[in-house]
């Protein structure tokens, strides 16, 4: 950074015959007024350098920061898309249930396979390991360790649970 004492130096030119004249140039005093402008100049290079690494290094930080906070905002989304999806969902399954109907079928199918397209797994099924991390148990009626029957099926992506499966266990 540059001070008043340093606005000579600045606009210095870079002849050394303009700073000294002939004589003056060997003198003791015009080698130490150098070597104390040299110095300053490699101060001041060293810390624009220092200055311009730290710059790039936070800027390296925000790009990655953004780059991380734009893909959870994007599996925020993803997740609320389907949320609000899961109670259409769960009518066709009691409509299926209710009735053996091509058409319902058919629509359903295509949901759930829109819904792998995205990467969400359904999830939950009459025989399977009951899990408490994934299963909601609303009652117990075997031996508490398999499912007996899915009351509304669980959604995840990926390691992500979306909706817990409820299951009678």
């Amino acid at each position: 950074m540059l001070n008043d004492s340093d606005s000579d130096f600045a606009d210095a030119p870079l002849d050394k015959e303009e700073f000294f004249t002939e004589e003056e140039e060997q003198s003791p005093a015009a080698l130490a007024k150098l070597r104390e402008k040299l110095k300053k100049a490699v101060e001041e290079k060293q810390e624009y350098l220092d200055g311009w690494q730290r710059s790039r290094a936070d800027f390296a930080n925000y790009k990655r920061e953004e780059a991380s906070m734009a893909a959870s905002r994007e599996e925020r989304t993803k997740s609320d898309l389907i949320e609000s999806l899961l109670p259409a969902l769960d009518s066709f399954e009691m409509a299926l249930k209710h009735s053996e109907s091509k058409e319902y079928a058919l629509v359903y199918k295509q949901l759930i396979d829109s819904l792998k397209s995205l990467g969400v797994e359904k999830f939950g099924a009459q025989g399977d390991s009951f899990d408490p991390r994934i299963h909601e148990a609303l009652m117990q009626k075997g031996d508490g360790e398999t499912i007996q029957s899915v009351e509304r099926s669980g959604y995840k992506t990926g390691n992500t649970v979306i909706r817990a499966a409820q299951v009678v266990i």
